[in-house]
C-alpha cells in the first residue's frame, strides 16, 4: 500500500565530498543547458549539503 523509500547515509572524506558536489553541479548545469528538468539533481544537492 504504502512505499517506503530506501535511505542511505554515505561517509565521505572531503575530498570526496567536494569531487560528489562537483559533478552533481555539472550534472545540474548540463541538463538546465539541455532545457531539461534539474529538480531531481538540485534534490540531491541539497540533502548532501544539509
Amino acid at each position: 500500500m504504502f512505499k517506503r523509500e530506501k535511505k542511505v547515509c554515505l561517509e565521505l572524506t572531503d575530498e570526496e565530498y567536494r569531487l560528489v558536489r562537483k559533478c552533481l553541479m555539472d550534472w545540474r548545469n548540463k541538463l538546465t543547458k539541455q532545457g531539461k528538468c534539474a529538480d531531481p539533481v538540485n534534490e540531491l544537492l541539497a540533502k548532501l549539503m544539509a
